[in-house]
């Protein structure tokens, strides 16, 4: 069964039904639910193959992002997929292990297949390698903060002010010599972690302690502690920029019997499922990455359907976070002085 015999069952035209088909929102919701219960009854499935030669699309758009492994990362993706299900949309998942030569050869790929649009989280193109890309006119959104993406469309969650946010709860709880431990191969995302740390520490006469660079990892956590205890360099309290180093730093203290939170006091970022099956459980600050995903795929399906949105001013969305404070960071503060 074909278009046309749908119309003619329905009692409708050709161009009703590719409406209810294509823009459904323009269609009375009564003559709408009709034509689709035609279709239903008939088991009628649109050729989506001719509608995207028709309309110039694929109906597909892809989402690039560093690795598939963390959890932050699997939140986004099911957030871009929600909304791209409901537009009725494939996603095309990118993963390029955060490599630049594994993010050009997604780009043409995506050139090339005339995928209808791209959401590329933290990526690694210069500015030449990125106005090259947007030479294709495919609409983009940026998921991160990063120089060369300014004013380009784009949302991120304020890790600057995630940083200061922690840091502050550290010192409220009495932490004294806070150590900051980041994920070495993150660098703009770092600038910002560490102003963050900086300012909180600043702007609360605190000293500073140490920033420590170490793999995003379990593992990278657990080397970077032993290393700081064999050097007899073991801060009061460690902010680290992902739960897995903290969760690592947890593991090198329990070996060598150091009292979580009495003499090292850990906090982690991304609030993963983990934080709450570890003993004691995790403080993390949780970020929305599954509604970053999805206001991310919300703004790239409003310039597919809007091509002259992408004329428009550029927008730039920023998610705050929250801390879920648990028992890995104690609390120093005498009895007496929370009175």
């Amino acid at each position: 069964m074909n278009i046309k015999e749908i119309a003619k069952k329905a009692g409708v035209s050709v161009a009703t039904v590719s409406r209810v088909l294509n823009h459904p929102e323009v269609v009375q919701p009564e003559t709408r639910e009709h034509v689709l219960k035609v279709m239903k009854e008939f088991n009628y499935t649109p050729n989506w193959f001719a509608r995207s030669l028709n309309l110039n699309r694929t109906h597909t758009i892809a989402l690039m992002i560093p690795t598939v492994e963390k959890t932050s990362y699997q939140q986004i993706v099911s957030g871009v997929e929600q909304v791209a299900i409901r537009k009725k949309y494939a996603t095309l998942l990118c993963n390029t292990h955060n490599d630049l030569k594994t993010e050009l050869n997604y780009l043409d790929m995506i050139i090339n297949r005339k995928i209808d649009g791209i959401i590329l989280y933290s990526s690694n193109l210069n500015r030449e390698q990125l106005d090259k890309f947007k030479a294709n006119k495919t609409p983009l959104i940026f998921i991160g903060k990063n120089d060369v993406f300014k004013n380009e469309n784009s949302c991120y969650i304020n890790f600057e002010e995630s940083a200061f946010k922690m840091t502050k709860h550290l010192i409220e709880m009495n932490h004294t010599n806070i150590d900051l431990a980041i994920d070495e191969s993150s660098k703009q995302t770092n600038e910002y972690f560490v102003k963050g740390y900086k300012d909180a520490i600043t702007s609360l006469n605190e000293n500073m302690g140490k920033i420590h660079y170490c793999e995003s990892s379990i593992e990278g956590g657990y080397l970077l502690t032993k290393k700081l205890i064999h050097k007899k360099e073991l801060p009061m309290a460690i902010f680290s920029s992902d739960d897995e180093i903290a969760f690592g730093i947890m593991k090198a203290a329990r070996e060598e019997k150091i009292d979580i939170p009495s003499r090292l006091a850990i906090a982690g970022f991304s609030d993963s499922p983990m934080c709450t099956l570890v003993t004691p459980e995790l403080t993390s600050v949780e970020q929305p990455s599954k509604k970053l995903g999805m206001v991310a795929a919300r703004m790239l399906f409003d310039i597919i359907e809007d091509e002259e949105l992408a004329l428009d001013t550029t927008h730039e969305i920023v998610l705050q976070s929250t801390i879920k404070i648990r028992q890995s960071c104690g609390n120093r503060k005498r009895i007496y002085e929370l009175f």
